[in-house]
């Protein structure tokens, strides 16, 4: 039975997500473990990956709050310091910063890209400011020229957080190779990939070292406020390792799957006034979107977002309303976070709808999936124009 299907019934389900691995790629995986080239998969992952995204150096660990956590630690960011980030940012990358005692400080976004707007992070610098965390939200870049700029007037370290734009590119470069530290994810949704990995790239020698030696278990070369034993998993397993190295092989074929669906998405959604078109900056060269979001118009309540949601699911599609931004989670509004902190952000998350997005879909299946919706954003209200 395909993963598309509902067990149980006659109907036909369509997932959020659905990562695949096919015969072949099985079997080539079970081939791999025996063979010569693959006695140290996670040294020719990480060769492959800096040659991937233009970087010198690549390491690979489990998860990107591991990641994220290794490179505070290695900068000897932690408590008294400030970690400036998007509200929109993953609660895994958060966590990284909880772990470490430093205090983040959320900035809010862009109006249309959805990403940290430059001029608000400018104002939320201050002298305790020790990292940019800067996320490509959605796979769109961020505005980077202005940001690397930033970077250098404050001295703080600028982080790409990567880990929602494999292969979107700006100013003739891809995503990945910004900043002075880049953190991308590997898993699914993205393009048919099917493991889950994170990797920390750099260009500079000298951090790539502490990193390895963080992730090696410590000794003599650490910071001296690094802890010798890290509170976690750091290490990725040689048989991990060999899935991505397989599964980087099959990227362009779902890069072009990926392609056919947006281009169905977004034809079948064009004829619809209540729904605000995904944005592309003049300096962005292609978006790899991380999922397909469907940005309600004014006249929709996040109660009217959840009923459009409800009655997606119902009809098994399984649609998802758009997180809360970092601020509102339950774990920050304990810790003095409020409602009015980042409005740009609160307001997208409010009418919001992420649609399935993967490659097991067919474009005729987005296409149904788009006629489902205005069925349903009919019913709880008729469309309007956003701005």
């Amino acid at each position: 039975m395909s993963p598309q299907e509902d067990r149980g019934s006659d109907a036909k389900r369509i997932a959020f997500d659905c990562p695949q691995w096919n015969g072949d790629e099985v079997s080539s995986f079970i081939e791999s473990l025996g063979k010569e080239a693959f006695e140290n998969p996670i040294e020719s992952l990480e060769s492959r990956l800096a040659f991937v995204f233009g970087r010198a150096r690549a390491l690979v660990v489990p998860t990107p709050s591991v990641a994220l956590f290794l490179v505070m630690s290695a900068l000897e960011i932690g408590e008294g310091d400030e970690v400036i980030a998007s509200p929109l940012s993953w609660f895994g990358m958060a966590r990284a910063v909880a772990w470490r005692k430093a205090a983040l400080k959320v900035s809010d976004i862009d109006a249309w890209s959805f990403t940290l707007d430059p001029d608000k992070a400018a104002r939320k610098i201050g002298p305790r400011s020790r990292l940019l965390l800067v996320a490509n939200s959605l796979g769109h870049p961020a505005d980077w020229k202005r940001f690397e700029s930033l970077a250098k007037e404050s001295s703080a370290v600028l982080v790409e957080d990567a880990t929602e734009s494999l292969f979107s590119e700006s100013w003739g470069r891809r995503t990945g190779s910004f900043g002075d530290i880049s953190i991308l994810a590997f898993g699914s949704p993205h393009p048919n990939l099917g493991e889950s990995y994170a990797a920390i790239l750099t260009d500079r020698e000298d951090l790539d070292c502490l990193l390895r030696t963080l992730r090696g278990g410590g000794g003599e070369k650490l910071p001296s406020g690094t802890p010798p034993i890290l509170p976690m998993e750091v290490t990725l397993s040689p048989g991990m390792a060999r899935l991505g190295l397989l599964s980087l092989s099959r990227l362009p074929s779902g890069l072009k799957k990926r392609a056919l669906l947006l281009e169905a998405y977004q034809e079948s959604m064009r004829s619809f006034e209540g729904v605000k078109e995904l944005y592309q900056s003049p300096n962005t060269d292609f978006v790899n979107w991380f999922a397909y979001m469907v940005h309600l118009g004014t006249r929709f309540s996040v109660l009217s977002r959840n009923a459009i949601v409800e009655d997606l699911c119902g009809s098994g599609i399984e649609a998802r309303p758009f997180p809360p931004p970092l601020h509102l989670h339950p774990w920050f509004l304990a810790r003095g976070f409020h409602k009015g902190m980042a409005p740009i952000a609160e307001k997208l998350a409010e009418r919001a709808i992420a649609l399935p997005f993967h490659s097991a879909m067919e474009p005729e299946e987005a296409t149904m999936i788009v006629e489902r919706f205005k069925e349903a954003a009919t019913n709880v209200g008729a469309g309007s124009a956003i701005y």
